[in-house]
């Protein structure tokens, strides 16, 4: 037998293909059939293109990134499930598919024929450049393709309008927050610096001025103020004196009128120097002198009993003076408290004016700096909102297209003959497969030397195969129904290869070579 392995005598080939000639026919006719089947009934697919034109008005290299970005973003909100289940129902996409998977499979399978490619620009040069991409799409019916096409470059369209006009609100939104925000510190600033901040600062060096000619007035009239209030003092300690000695009726009263009189004289002169003849100091002393000077004429003549009472009347007067005096004290010792106030709080006011002046020149400056970026602020916010007011009117949209999509003549997939080819040549490799194999697992002995290879009892004769008719019979009736069966499979693969192949078009992607 051969099975054995043994060594490979010339025309084993030959013997091999007239033992299994017909396993290798049918197998390989079966499997050509089923290829050619394939090829012949595949369904066309059909593809489009639909090209839309771009104008940047920037660098290329950063135009050309910036759209692809866009592209991207868009890209994946056209082909999110929901947008790809609405294109299927609307144009009746995948029918038999749909039938048979579920819609995620369906809505896989569109993703995978939608293709969209950036393209190099066309035109370049000058301060901007032109760029552009194509949409494609693939579908078994050319007017579906070509639908399918347009309105995946009209959702580019409105998909880019509506993120410029999205971008353009949060840009308006965002200008409006930081608008409100410096608004408010302009405002802040505004009422630290007063209704009118240049007349403020104008008037700072002013109203120091102002403030020093108050202080010298408040500092003289308080050392005027101090001088009264000692002068009082004085007389309070010398009214208190003759009161004290008008009660003890001493012996040294009758000395005393002359020199009282002369005392007050001076101050008298003193005080004429200094103030007019109104002057309460002044009415006074003079009240007091006339009165020394009565009592001066009066003493000689007024008899000795008579000294009680009018000791009695000068002590009553010096009270009433002493009384006067008392309530002159209280009122300078007031005045003079108001004045050191007044005097304190001017001081005050001088010492922090340049701490002041410095605080207002930061204040102005930061008011300065706010007010500035307020008003580029609201320049660029009203842009803005004329930029938003333009992108939600439906302007012009920034993406534009070129070539729309047309209805293909021919379709791009599959390559028929490729088909054929390599249904060829699995054809070929199959029957050598099949034929191998039936040769390895066949153990019987088909010559004499098959037999002596396999044994060392040698053999004396070869009894040759004596056909009968009824043998040459049987073996037509073999061949017959053997050929019948082949030609009923072959009908049968025919017959399911061609249903499986107008099934599943969504295989020609696979097993076809595109054709632009």
């Amino acid at each position: 037998m051969m099975g054995g392995g043994g060594n490979r005598r010339d025309g084993w080939l030959i013997e091999v293909w007239s033992r299994r000639k017909w396993l290798a026919i049918v197998v390989f006719a079966t499997t050509l059939a089923a290829g050619v089947t394939v090829a012949r009934y595949v369904p066309n697919v059909y593809q489009a293109t639909a090209t839309v034109l771009v104008e940047e008005p920037q660098a290329e290299g950063a135009a050309a990134g910036k759209l692809d970005r866009q592209l991207q973003l868009i890209t994946q909100e056209i082909q999110s499930r929901a947008r790809l289940e609405k294109l299927i129902q609307a144009y009746d996409l995948y029918p038999h598919h749909r039938d048979r998977y579920p819609t995620e499979v369906t809505v896989q399978r569109m993703r995978r024929e939608i293709r969209t490619e950036f393209k190099a620009p066309p035109v370049a040069g000058g301060p901007g450049s032109t760029l552009a991409f194509a949409i494609t799409y693939r579908a078994p019916q050319p007017e579906k393709a070509a639908r399918v096409a347009n309105a995946l470059a009209a959702f580019y369209l409105e998909e880019d309008v509506k993120i410029r006009g999205r971008k353009a609100s949060e840009a308006v939104q965002v200008l409006k927050e930081q608008l409100d925000e410096v608004s408010r510190k302009l405002q802040e600033q505004r009422q630290k610096l007063g209704s009118d901040p240049d007349a403020s600062a104008a008037d700072l060096p002013h109203q120091t001025a102002i403030d020093l000619a108050a202080l010298g007035r408040v500092h003289a009239d308080l050392r005027s103020t101090s001088d009264e209030r000692l002068r009082a003092l004085d007389r309070r300690n010398d009214l208190l004196r003759r009161v004290a000695e008008a009660e003890s009726g001493g012996p040294a009263a009758p000395m005393e009128p002359p020199t009282r009189l002369a005392r007050l004289k001076g101050e008298l002169a003193d005080l004429r120097r200094r103030f007019s003849d109104k002057y309460p100091d002044v009415v006074r002393l003079q009240a007091e002198i006339a009165a020394l000077e009565e009592q001066g004429a009066s003493e000689k003549p007024v008899p000795a009993p008579t000294v009680a009472p009018i000791q009695s009347a000068a002590t009553t007067r010096l009270k009433e003076s002493l009384a006067e005096v008392d309530a002159e004290i209280r009122k300078l010792n007031a005045d003079e408290e108001s004045l050191r106030a007044e005097m304190s709080q001017y001081t005050e006011r001088l010492d922090s004016a340049p701490r002041r002046q410095r605080a207002l020149a930061d204040v102005s400056r930061d008011y300065e700096a706010t007010r500035d970026t307020y008003l580029s602020l609201r320049r660029r916010y009203e842009q803005a909102q004329l930029e938003d007011v333009a992108e939600g009117s439906g302007g012009e949209p920034r993406f534009r297209i070129l070539d729309a999509a047309v209805v293909p003549t021919y379709p791009a997939a599959p390559n028929r003959m490729m088909l054929v080819g390599l249904a060829l040549v699995a054809a070929l490799a199959l029957s050598a497969g099949t034929v191998a194999l039936s040769e390895q697992m066949d153990t019987s002995f088909h010559s004499v030397d098959d037999l002596a290879a396999f044994t060392r009892v040698p053999v004396l004769a070869s009894v040759p195969r004596i056909v009968t008719a009824r043998d040459l019979r049987a073996r037509r009736l073999r061949l017959c129904l053997t050929a019948l069966a082949v030609l009923i499979g072959l009908a049968l693969v025919t017959q399911t290869f061609r249903s499986l192949a107008r099934a599943e078009d969504g295989l020609v992607a696979t097993l076809a070579t595109g054709r632009s």
